[in-house]
């Protein structure tokens, strides 16, 4: 009777009798027990029922202390609740005398040196806590050097004179001069969108009284992907001004560097204390995003994300203008199935990330409920320290029968997902010359949107040929051709989807904008956003009560060197 409730997924009522089975013959009962549990947990994730989730991992521990499925589940999403209520913002906060500069109005000259001399041979003042660098050696303030609104270029490498001159000009707050400069610069590097963003920012500020947003990008870690999605907003704002803004005010953007993790939460705390930043667009990664989130909840600061796909980011400032690996992982599962007819799947991927554990958890549920295996899991752990891509190849293959590689890796790990394709694409080959009989089916490889970019095809070359990657938008779609042409014009070469779910997110943003507003105002505005195909990268906008985008993610395949649409 359990067995039967359990392939109806009746999970509550095949659970309750698995239980009283238990309780007479636990040895029998076990299994089935701990395995329709462990659905039941797919399930609830899915359906973002959190506690639920929880309860249940807890009862599988009692069974088995041991479990790993259960042990990672409640790791992945036992966090801390960050639906907090409205707190009032702190309007003292952004033009607040730094301490150091008051303490030494206050002390006089007998009371600096005595500091002085104290702070230079203390021998526990050595370092200053994090998102804080020393000032005159040894005062400890706080370290802006990953924020710009066009004080600082967050791009060394690049070389353009009239931007840095142009930053002289910001900084002496000569608009004026330096916007001038910036125009110069972007005729000089029209492809760079940091100065894009930093000439409307001047005009921002000559006009008065501008509507300012913040973007948040991996710049250092990822300088790539940062691009990218500057570009998405550098247009947006652009365009705004264009189209006369709202009422002489323009959009200013900041722009912040979070190194892609590593420096998200203290970023996010330095937004968040700029009471005149009403949205924040980013984080790039699932992983940077879950650290920083809980910032912007306790300060009720709305935030889009236009790359972040993890189903366990959920809260109620959090918006999406990507479809979430809930589509994405849905439709691998369905083309895996259906189309290709596989039924056996190994998933490679990073145990430690948000993004991996998540689209992993939709795939595997859809898969099974499909009637599809996933052998060796959860998962295989790709960023494990004795990883061997062309063991773990075989030992799938050879061991559990694999048809179908999923490659799941977060940002951090593409480099290894792309050794492991061309351990794919050599095995296949050789089975390419050398037929056996009976024959031995040759590997597909699915992936995440991770591995959509230029740098994929440029590392992976020929090996990754047949690779099918599912993914938010892509240009060569009849809805997407108008804005990739548009501004592939402006940047002077084609873009990438996180250029355009950038554009869209800033697009959201603007549409909430009125004579008065606040962090409260726009995220009530966000909640009832729509945007038609006009006015997005080719796609309607609008999002659900869950804050997430509506619509269906896209496949495409390697084919000669390029991506090309699976329609």
């Amino acid at each position: 009777i359990a067995e039967q409730y359990s392939k109806n997924e009746n999970f509550e009522q095949a659970i309750e009798v698995y239980t009283r089975a238990y309780q007479i013959d636990s040895e029998r009962s076990k299994k089935g027990l701990l395995n329709t549990r462990e659905r039941y947990i797919h399930k609830l994730i899915v359906n973002r029922k959190r506690t639920e989730a929880i309860e249940q991992c807890e009862l599988m521990l009692e069974i088995d202390p041991n479990n790993e499925f259960a042990r990672e589940r409640r790791e992945e999403i036992n966090t801390p609740n960050t639906n907090l209520p409205n707190q009032k913002e702190d309007t003292t906060l952004k033009n607040k005398t730094p301490t150091a500069n008051t303490n030494w109005l206050k002390w006089g000259v007998t009371g600096i040196a005595i500091a002085v001399v104290s702070l230079i041979i203390s021998p526990g003042f050595k370092t200053c806590p994090a998102g804080e660098k020393k000032e005159f050696g040894f005062f400890c303030v706080a370290d802006n050097s990953r924020i710009s609104r066009g004080e600082r270029t967050l791009f060394p490498n690049t070389n353009n004179r009239f931007r840095d001159q142009g930053i002289q000009a910001f900084q002496r707050k000569n608009y004026q001069q330096a916007a001038d400069l910036f125009k110069q610069a972007i005729q000089a590097n029209r492809n760079d969108p940091e100065v894009v963003i930093y000439y409307n920012n001047a005009l921002a500020r000559e006009a008065g009284s501008p509507f300012t947003l913040a973007v948040v990008v991996p710049i250092g870690t990822n300088s790539s992907d940062a691009q990218e999605i500057l570009r998405g907003v550098a247009q947006a704002q652009d365009q705004f001004r264009k189209n006369k803004a709202l009422n002489g005010r323009l959009l200013e953007i900041v722009i912040a560097n979070d190194s892609n993790k590593d420096q998200a939460k203290q970023v996010a705390k330095e937004l968040v204390k700029d009471t005149s930043i009403l949205g924040i667009i980013g984080h790039n990664s699932s992983d940077a995003t879950q650290v920083a989130l809980e910032e912007y909840a306790k300060a009720r600061l709305p935030i889009i994300s236009p790359t972040s796909t993890s189903i366990l980011l959920n809260n109620p400032v959090f918006f999406r203008a990507v479809y979430s690996d809930e589509s994405g992982g849905r439709k691998l599962a369905e083309y895996a199935y259906k189309n290709l007819q596989l039924k056996k799947a190994v998933i490679f991927a990073n145990p430690n990330s948000p993004y991996s554990n998540s689209i992993r958890e939709i795939f595997t549920n859809q898969f099974e409920k499909l009637g599809g295996e996933v052998i060796r899991k959860p998962m295989i752990d790709l960023t494990a320290s004795s990883f061997d891509a062309e063991k773990e190849v075989a030992k799938s293959v050879y061991g559990g029968e694999a048809e179908v590689v999923l490659l799941f890796p977060d940002t951090q790990s593409t480099g290894i997902a792309i050794n492991i394709a061309k351990e794919i694409s050599s095995r296949n080959e050789r089975l390419r010359n050398s037929p056996q009989n009976p024959p031995i089916r040759q590997l597909k490889m699915l992936s995440g949107d991770t591995l959509y970019n230029n740098e994929t095809l440029a590392r992976g070359g020929k090996d990754l040929e047949g690779l099918i990657i599912v993914i938010p938008w892509f240009r060569e779609t009849l809805q997407a051709k108008p804005f990739a042409q548009a501004s592939d014009k402006i940047w002077g070469g084609g873009i990438s989807w996180r250029t355009a779910t950038s554009y869209d997110a800033t697009q959201a943003f603007i549409k909430t904008l009125a004579n008065n507003p606040s962090r409260t105002t726009v995220l009530e505005g966000l909640e009832k956003v729509t945007l038609n195909s006009s006015e997005t990268s080719g796609y309607p906008l609008k999002f659900t009560k869950e804050r997430e985008r509506q619509g269906e993610s896209i496949l495409v395949q390697i084919k000669d060197g390029k991506f090309v649409e699976i329609k």
